[in-house]
């Protein structure tokens, strides 16, 4: 696989993996309203997870196919390190949505970007609530609804949070191409710690 191709199939792979999320997210916020913030982790490592999953396989097999005996053309040292640049384009995208969030908070937009952040990112959505859930309102009829916090409230913490969640991508592809570029067998290094008589 070429590396303008693998580039391209990294930002399609975030698509898939907001799809994946969106199953996730249709699910989570009744969950949450009956069991509490326990479920913010257990829908979190499953959206999370899935996108993390997804990207590692592959990095994993695009990392070994590029270091292989068959190739005619030589290997750089830096290839071992192309997943970083692979990662680089899910979490690119992510922070342009953290860049927004951030002027909406700070009050330099003046449109509340929080809900469409939650939206665009919800394989991020279920750790967000950890620190800005949704209100439970109620309108004159009796009838309740699910409010978003608005962005210039969120706090301290949840800022934090959504500054540092994409570089999950980064490190994730970064590990992934990396071993799967030295072809380390992780199931041996796990279970018999290398160590076992070939």
């Amino acid at each position: 696989m070429k590396k303008s191709s693998l580039l391209i199939k990294s930002a399609a792979y975030l698509l898939l993996s907001w799809l994946t999320g969106v199953v996730i997210a249709f699910f989570f916020p009744m969950c949450y309203q009956n069991f509490g913030p326990v479920m913010c982790f257990v829908f979190g490592f499953c959206s999370l997870g899935a996108a993390v999953c997804l990207y590692a396989d592959l990095c994993y097999k695009a990392g070994g196919r590029m270091n292989t005996r068959s190739r005619t053309e030589p290997v750089l040292p830096s290839d071992k390190h192309f997943g970083a640049v692979v990662g680089a384009v899910p979490t690119g995208i992510n922070y342009v949505f953290v860049i927004i969030l951030w002027l909406s908070k700070l009050g330099v937009i003046k449109t509340d970007f929080f809900p469409w952040y939650k939206t665009l990112t919800f394989y991020f959505m279920p750790f967000t609530y950890l620190f800005a859930p949704n209100t439970l309102v109620y309108d004159e009829t009796g009838r309740s609804f699910s409010q978003s916090v608005p962005a210039s409230e969120l706090s301290a913490g949840a800022m934090i949070l959504v500054t540092l969640l994409p570089l999950v991508f980064l490190l994730t592809c970064w590990a992934a191409y990396y071993i799967g570029f030295e072809h380390i067998d992780l199931k041996e290094k796990i279970l018999y710690g290398g160590k076992r008589d070939k």
